[in-house]
């Protein structure tokens, strides 16, 4: 039997040199210095390239692997988590009930069960026009009740007990296309038809098969640690957060929600619910209309905003919060024309130009500014300038130079 050299690098730095044979994969490489990692071990880097931990060993070759605390392992245990809860919803409800997940809330995925429409006669479902499709979901979510999760969370742990292989293939598009369209999974099958590669990765876990962008776990027996919380229409599944290990409770906020589920009913509204859907409509030759509508939507809601600061004359400032790059100042602008329709006379005031100066900028670990911090603005310059400007008083406001880094003064908007 072939042995092949593996230089393992460890988290500290450390390299090790060991022997494995050709039937060795790298999960069992991995057992092996599972004792030098805080968390669990997910993922391998071979050559600098990520691999799932079933890949065999194939020749000589520098190791390294990735925890569910890093970026790439956390999204590799979600994935796999999902294609757990499928497994159980499959095992609670069989066939005829569909899981969507919708999108991400606080540590973890809002989703919504549907009874699946059978499709026994193609002729007679009409399922690629938008519109029907939509009002068929509508009709048919189905309500989670607390014995519901019950059951579904006593499931999903009986599967990590059994430590099921989670099993990869590649498969020819069209197959996988024909595949989903035969179970009923209409977006799944939209999604594929205007994939432009001619195989995909499909994942398997006693008997249930799911195409999935990116990597997954092992097995089942890795994945112990989630949760399930009744949530709206639908339940959180939830995941570990700042510890690889442990579930914190949700937390999450109400308007947050409600603006992606009015996002969500802009989608379906549009015919756009899916990103199959979306497809279809480009390629329909209304990747234009889809625009203009959605800017006409977000104008409205704009302007709905506008018209309640401005029915209230004891409001003085409007904070818009947001990341970097989130289109704070785009919206901050939008939002003072529809204000200036109003009759209002608003300022436009950035925080940008409250940076301090560049050698006082807090920076990460690895010797990079951190800007999303609250120490790198000038919180005190910052507060001194608005409570004179609520006096009435003439102020100069700042300005930042990104290219020298330095902060300059301009007349205030007041002048």
């Amino acid at each position: 039997m072939q042995e092949y050299s593996v230089k393992v690098t460890l988290p500290d730095g450390q390299v090790m040199a060991v022997t494995a044979s050709e039937s060795d994969t790298l999960e069992a490489v991995a057992d092996r210095f599972k004792d030098y990692y805080e968390d669990d071990i997910i993922l391998g880097i071979v050559n600098g390239r990520l691999r799932e931990l079933n890949k065999k060993i194939k020749s000589d070759c520098e190791l390294s692997f990735v925890t569910t605390a890093d970026r790439d392992g956390r999204r590799t245990y979600r994935r796999s988590v999902v294609l757990l809860l499928q497994r159980a919803i499959y095992d609670v409800y069989g066939s005829m009930t569909q899981l969507h997940v919708m999108h991400s809330l606080g540590e973890g995925y809002y989703c919504q069960l549907e009874k699946a429409v059978e499709c026994a006669d193609s002729q007679q479902e009409k399922y690629n026009e938008d519109t029907d499709l939509q009002g068929s979901r509508e009709n048919s979510e189905k309500s989670v009740t607390e014995h519901d999760i019950d059951r579904i969370v006593c499931s999903m742990y009986s599967f990590v007990e059994k430590d099921l292989t989670i099993t990869k293939h590649s498969a020819k598009t069209q197959y996988a296309e024909q595949l989903f369209k035969e179970k009923g999974l209409h977006d799944k099958e939209r999604l594929l038809h205007y994939r432009r590669s001619s195989r995909v990765n499909l994942y398997e876990l006693d008997g249930v098969v799911d195409y999935f962008y990116g990597f997954m776990a092992p097995s089942t027996g890795m994945l112990k640690y989630f949760d399930i919380v009744p949530y709206e229409s639908g339940f959180v599944l939830l995941f570990p957060g700042a510890h690889s290990r442990s579930v914190e409770p949700l937390v999450t906020s109400n308007k947050l929600f409600h603006t992606l589920d009015d996002s969500r009913e802009w989608s379906k509204m549009l015919g756009i619910g899916t990103i199959g859907s979306l497809n279809d409509a480009i390629a329909a030759g209304r990747g234009q209309e889809i625009m203009l509508l959605q800017e006409a939507l977000m104008e409205q809601k704009i302007g709905n905003l506008a018209a309640q600061i401005a029915s209230d004359d004891k409001k003085k400032f409007v904070m818009i919060a947001g990341p970097s790059s989130s289109g704070k100042t785009s919206f901050a602008n939008r939002l003072s024309i529809q204000l200036i329709a109003k009759g209002r006379k608003p300022h436009p005031l950035s925080l940008d130009d409250y940076y301090v100066d560049r050698e006082l900028c807090p920076k990460h670990p690895d010797g990079s500014f951190d800007f999303e911090c609250l120490e790198s603005i000038d919180v005190k310059l910052f507060n001194e300038d608005m409570n004179r400007l609520l006096k009435g008083e003439a102020v100069d406001m700042p300005s930042f130079n990104f290219k020298t880094c330095l902060l300059y003064t301009s007349p205030s908007p007041r002048d």
